[in-house]
């Protein structure tokens, strides 16, 4: 059993999206806490303009924090902040996976997975594996007989 699994610090989402909300959020609270009543900001302004945008923000970030783990058996894509989320896919049952990065500052490469059952299949954003670990999970999936599609990761065909 093999994990490509990467530390917190380094996954894009807490580099782009965590650090600079954190950093956002105090020198905002610093700018106005003389000049307005705090009850105010805690009132329905501050459920609008700080709330929702921190929970999709923080729903974007569990959704994307995934990692794959390769059993002898079986492929598994598990979420890092919410162990008990994932999916375990056998290699019999697989007929093609896909492995998509368009590239750039804010993308997330995803895998979808086509099995032999009827099953919709999801995406997977896999911010917790390394770039470098790609090519090693596609010759891995490819020896086990699965068709890979990759895209957006020329280098790796």
């Amino acid at each position: 059993m093999k994990k490509y699994r990467r530390s917190f610090w380094a996954a894009s989402c807490v580099n782009s999206m965590i650090i600079p909300w954190i950093v956002a959020f105090v020198f905002s609270y610093l700018s106005v806490k003389d000049r307005i009543d705090i009850s105010r900001v805690l009132s329905f302004y501050g459920l609008i303009f700080g709330g929702i945008p921190t929970l999709v923000i923080l729903t974007y970030f569990f959704v994307s924090e995934f990692y794959v783990v390769l059993s002898d058996d079986a492929l598994i894509l598990k979420n890092a902040i919410c162990p008990f989320w994932k999916k375990k896919v056998y290699y019999n049952d697989m007929v093609k996976v896909k492995i998509i990065y368009y590239g750039g500052g804010p993308s997330i490469p995803f895998m979808k997975i086509a099995t032999t059952k009827a099953q919709r299949s999801g995406r997977y954003y896999l911010d917790r594996v390394r770039l470098k670990d790609f090519p090693e999970i596609i010759d891995v999936l490819r020896e086990k007989g699965i068709e890979v599609y990759v895209n957006g990761m020329e280098c790796f065909r």
